[in-house]
């Protein structure tokens, strides 16, 4: 195995052990942490302002805290309306702190407008800091975002520079611990500060956002809280792809929730469902384009309530050149007792992403002893994935009793391409189960964490198509894998 032992590559020496991957559609720019051409106009569109709104007394020239008054303000005297209001945003750029969204209010930030959240010195000063997110909204119904503008979350201010600045190539020859290596050199953590989302809905039923643009999140970027009714469409979500913990859209508990027609591009999970405080039922995700240095589509891994009745349909996922790294398109885990069922993925374009899906059921429990959780009923089908870089895999523990904790998956009609180039593999025939105790992501399956990623190992899988681990009722038809062109390794492994 060639290893890096944490050694800081200079540039000369790296760039010569990587290659750029096959481009994708959407592209960086030269640092790598950004994707510069967003089609904004698929999405977002020029809309009028009703005559009845309320028009905020913002100004370029105040502080985050006048600004977030003056638009408290309207918002409050709307919601004393029983017919609720909108409250505008007029173009212009105006620092704001928290802005709480109340009952029958529409907050429409104007094409050309954008909320800016205070910088992370700026709130460190601030007599009223940022709360969980810039807008947010707890116990409210009938809201809703609109307008055409943006949310900016300011989210570089409020993590370190990354140890490496400059693009992350694919490797000339694979080794699985140098990805992973100088992928986290990439990382932008944060700061031992607060970091808010852009967004932070609590409780909250009815719910609307569309035509708006959130950018540069510190957090995780729009977070639905135990939500119920919710339909996010027209939508983007523009970040940094290296800020650590960015994630796109986080649903943590809630049900009947929609993602239609969106562009996401993030560095951390994308579109990621975590079952903590209350289950999950009826997600469906449906005509997005996602990128993620992460996963693009997750179930997980915070997983202690029960998740059923998911759907993930028509979506193109990817990671473009320049941004090496990732883990799934696809990732469905329990770690922490939930049971997750009904979970229905199709029709799927990925390029760039290290692996096309990871089902794991593992004994994490991060919450405290109970049941196992289980994973049953999906099905996985008509997945297109070029330049991939790691094998699949279904892998679970058993449960108290003895029987797998992965029941029923069906895998059809899938193809999938590796990335040619050189292999330098460790490859473990024989998985440790002390893994499924781990963090649960593709490039950990046969991982042992020691203190840190450096001083940790990493193997790959004896297989380049599936590995399957106890798992009952797993079907297989039509899975096509080409790998690299020196593998000798197996497609399907089965134990």
């Amino acid at each position: 195995m060639m290893l890096c032992s944490g050694t800081i590559f200079n540039k000369p020496f790296f760039n010569k052990i990587t290659l750029g991957k096959a481009e994708t559609e959407h592209t960086t720019d030269k640092s790598g942490c950004r994707i510069i051409n967003i089609p904004y106009d698929s999405y977002i569109q020029k809309t009028s302002i009703p005559q009845d709104a309320l028009i905020c007394k913002v100004s370029e020239t105040n502080s985050g805290d006048e600004n977030a008054k003056a638009i408290q303000a309207q918002i409050d005297f709307a919601t004393d309306n029983a017919s609720g209001g909108m409250v505008v945003i007029p173009k212009g750029r105006y620092k704001v702190t928290t802005i709480e969204l109340k009952s029958n209010v529409t907050l429409f930030i104007q094409k050309g407008g954008e909320l800016v959240s205070v910088d992370c010195d700026e709130n460190e000063r601030s007599q009223e800091k940022l709360n969980s997110g810039i807008v947010i909204a707890k116990d409210a119904r009938n809201i809703a975002i609109t307008g055409g503008g943006i949310i900016n979350g300011s989210g570089e201010s409020y993590t370190f520079e990354p140890e490496c600045d400059y693009p992350l190539y694919a490797l000339k020859s694979f080794n699985l611990y140098t990805r992973v290596i100088e992928s986290r050199k990439r990382l932008r953590k944060g700061k031992p500060v607060r970091r808010s989302s852009a967004i932070h809905f609590k409780n909250c039923c009815d719910v609307k956002v569309f035509n708006v643009i959130l950018k540069d999140s510190a957090w995780w970027t729009f977070h639905l809280e135990n939500c119920k009714d919710a339909e996010i469409y027209d939508f983007i979500i523009d970040n940094h792809m290296h800020v650590a913990n960015a994630d796109g859209i986080d649903i943590s508990g809630g049900e009947n929730i929609g993602v239609y027609h969106s562009f996401i591009a993030t560095a951390d999970d994308a579109i990621v469902l975590k079952a903590v405080d209350n289950p999950i039922k009826n997600v469906q995700v449906k005509d997005c384009v996602v990128s993620s240095f992460a996963n693009c589509f997750k179930i997980g891994t915070e997983t202690k309530c029960d998740v059923i009745d998911v759907s993930v349909s028509d979506c193109k996922f990817f990671l473009p050149d320049g941004i090496t790294g990732g883990y799934a398109g696809v990732a469905i885990e329990t770690a922490d007792g939930s049971k997750i069922s009904n979970v229905f993925v199709s029709d799927i374009e990925m390029n760039g992403i290290s692996s096309a899906f990871l089902i794991w059921a593992g004994n994490r429990m991060k919450f405290g002893n109970k049941p196992m959780g289980k994973i049953e009923n999906v099905k996985i089908e008509n997945i297109s994935a070029e330049n991939v870089e790691l094998p699949s895999a279904i892998n679970s523990c058993m449960d108290e009793k003895g029987k797998n904790c992965i029941n029923d998956v069906t895998i059809e009609n899938v193809k999938i391409r590796y990335r040619d180039t050189k292999e330098s593999l460790s490859i473990l025939r024989k998985v440790p189960e002390i893994s499924l105790k781990d963090y649960p992501e593709i490039t950990r399956v046969a991982h042992i964490y020691f203190r840190s990623h450096e001083m940790s190992r990493y193997w790959d899988l004896p297989c380049y198509g599936l590995y399957i681990r106890n798992a009952d009722g797993v079907k297989i038809n039509n899975f096509e894998c080409s790998p690299r062109s020196v593998n000798k390794r197996e497609k399907i492994i089965s134990v």
